[in-house]
């Protein structure tokens, strides 16, 4: 079996497009967040809630960056990247919330699991799937 090939270049722009999910969701800009998934993307969050394609995704943020999430910031750590070949990412990232008020007042983890495609030269999420840290793991 031939090792996968990966570049700095390739992790620096999948670095980039987590640090872009950050700052678009810490500005409640849920077209901007979902702008780094792919048009048929799926995200599955931290209460098993799927969504399917950039437009629900944007949609459903839209409305919880409004309410719910409203004011909210978050923070990431990669755990973990694995290239699984040339253009398939995968990423693991710990994940800290921090909401304002609300049922998610306070500080919440998380564990995000993230499967990135390349296209060309640019990354993008095609699978994101979010759970909640319930212990100290």
């Amino acid at each position: 079996m031939t090792a996968v090939l990966r570049s700095e270049a390739d992790t620096s722009t999948i670095e980039a497009v987590i640090g872009g999910l950050i700052r678009a969701w810490n500005n409640g800009d849920a077209l901007a967040f979902a702008s780094y998934f792919e048009e048929e993307a799926d995200l599955v969050n931290i209460h098993g809630m799927h969504l399917h394609g950039r437009q629900a995704i944007a949609g459903l943020y839209d409305m919880l960056f409004r309410s719910i999430f409203l004011a909210s910031t978050t923070e990431a750590r990669f755990s973990g990247k694995r290239f699984l070949a040339k253009n398939i990412a995968l990423v693991h990232a710990r994940v800290e919330f921090h909401g304002h008020s609300g049922p998610l007042a306070g500080a919440h983890d998380a564990v995000s699991t993230l499967l990135m495609i390349r296209h060309g030269s640019q990354w993008q999420v095609a699978s994101l799937h979010n759970t909640k840290i319930t212990s100290d793991t």
